[in-house]
């Protein structure tokens, strides 16, 4: 088979074009739009398929005369035979003629997969980037369907997974040497949170977890995600009336919501990971942290809700650094509330206001005095077990966290005081793709998919998939394009 030709590529886009203009004059008056607009994606497609067989036609096979010598001298002769790889582009499949060079004992080399950075694997790099986007949303099997029915590819279901945890190895490498934002789209507070998320496995996954039983366990069916998140956010100094009213009254303060402008998270760097440890998930995130404030200028803090583990080994972590821990005010009034439903009722008026004069107490600063009220209550009072079944978590509660309860002083300096950001990332980065019905991971599906979720999710996809294709360049073909002469920058070139 011979190599394309530019002139024969030029030649049938040119009768694609002129047969679609044809088709519409002689059927316009007899469809309907729809149809219409389905047949002229369809044969934009043929099109497009054309205009990337002209391309590799004036890209030419990789012919670089009779011999190629490498960097060690080694000769390569040239095979009389062109090898033909298969191309799955986005507009449909092509083989695609190759000169090959080779000597006994090594493998052959093909210039021109270099010169056109070819992946891997058959589908191209745009066919694999839109895989990703969808799988990383929808199923596997939904996603092999929407991209069947757009493109009529026929990629299958386990194809998408493949592909999946391939264009993640380049995670690493991209956010090591990823530039920080720019100083002036940044708040003056940085802020670290970090969470877990239950991910449903697979039954082999899930007899790891936990191979033995107690009496009476179940075995778990999900895995912890951990989900940290790195943001910066301006100040905003409220009150503890404020607060308080918000949490407990909030149909008193909708009104005035519209006349405070709200304060708004930046250049969120979002993590989910169930392979990595939580170590390494926080060093992660406390990095990319330094990297944007390398000299310490922002206040850091940290706003987490009561998992006590999570606190110490941030704690371990952040050592001989300045920073501030903040307890998740709503954790601290789903304790109230809690409490206040337990001794008044269900959302009574009189819970209500209880849970209001504590969390009023709790913003003051006067979180001892609290604590001394309850352990009152418990003491005094003649309860009922779910009472104080209450009282007692909630005692517990605030005395294991009380550091990290200044809440005055947060007030005050403007900090945020509710982990809400790292709390919508366990929902839309990890549940939102990782539940549902009848979906179950294995440990190594799972972590391609949340890892892609979480470039995804801070904004650094399309950053990402250029880095990537850069990178898998220079892994595959980074002593082809040096022998060749192409300059360093070569791996830099933008897509116009």
């Amino acid at each position: 088979m011979a190599p394309y030709s530019i002139e024969q590529s030029i030649s049938e886009g040119r009768l694609e074009v002129k047969q679609l203009f044809e088709f519409i004059t002689n059927n316009a008056e007899n469809m309907d739009a729809y149809s219409m607009e389905k047949t002229i994606f369809e044969r934009v497609m043929r099109i497009g398929l054309a205009a990337m067989k002209g391309y590799f036609a004036e890209k030419g096979t990789g012919d670089m005369g009779d011999v190629f010598k490498l960097e060690d001298k080694t000769t390569l002769k040239k095979e009389k035979r062109l090898l033909w790889k298969t191309y799955f582009s986005v507009f449909g499949k092509f083989a695609l003629p190759r000169t090959c060079y080779r000597t006994n004992g090594l493998d052959g080399v093909m210039p021109l997969d270099a010169q056109a950075n070819l992946p891997e694997r058959t589908y191209s790099y745009l066919l694999q980037e839109w895989i990703d986007l969808l799988s990383i949303r929808d199923s596997f099997g939904e996603a092999s369907v929407t991209l069947n029915k757009l493109l009529g590819s026929g990629v299958s279901p386990s194809r998408f997974e493949v592909v999946n945890r391939e264009s993640v190895n380049s995670y690493d490498d991209f956010y090591e040497n990823k530039k920080p934002p720019a100083p002036d789209s940044e708040g003056k507070i940085h802020t670290l949170g970090f969470d877990g998320k239950g991910v449903p496995v697979i039954k082999s996954e899930a007899a790891k977890i936990q191979s033995r039983l107690g009496k009476g366990e179940k075995r778990q069916k999900k895995k912890e995600a951990i989900v940290g998140v790195s943001y910066t956010i301006d100040p905003k100094v409220r009150t503890p009336e404020e607060v308080a009213e918000n949490l407990v009254y909030p149909e008193k303060t909708e009104a005035d919501k519209g006349n405070s402008p709200r304060i708004r998270a930046k250049n969120i760097r979002r993590i989910a990971s169930l392979e990595r440890s939580k170590k390494k998930v926080m060093e992660e995130i406390i990095s990319d942290a330094k990297s944007r404030d390398p000299d310490s200028k922002r206040p850091l803090i940290a706003v987490m809700d009561g998992a006590l583990c999570l606190w110490t080994l941030l704690s371990s972590l952040l050592r001989g650094r300045k920073w501030v821990g903040i307890l998740d005010i709503i954790h601290v009034s789903e304790y109230l509330w809690k409490v206040g439903n337990a001794l008044y009722g269900e959302k009574t008026p009189e819970a209500k206001k209880w849970v209001y004069e504590h969390l009023l107490a709790i913003l003051q600063g006067r979180v001892g005095r609290v604590i001394g009220g309850l352990k009152q209550n418990l003491s005094k009072r003649k309860l009922r077990s779910a009472q104080r079944k209450a009282l007692r978590e909630a005692i517990s509660y605030f005395e294991n966290h009380r550091k990290w309860m200044r809440y005055d002083e947060y007030l005050a300096a403007g900090y945020p005081i509710g982990s809400g950001v790292v709390e919508s990332t366990c929902g839309h980065t990890v549940k939102k793709r990782m539940e549902g019905t009848g979906r179950r991971w294995s440990i190594k599906g799972a972590e391609s998919t949340l890892l892609l979720r979480s470039v995804y999710t801070s904004n650094d996809w399309d950053a990402y998939w250029q880095a990537h294709r850069e990178l898998e360049q220079k892994r595959l073909y980074g002593n082809v394009l040096f022998i060749l002469g192409y300059p360093d920058e070569y791996f830099h070139r933008k897509a116009a």
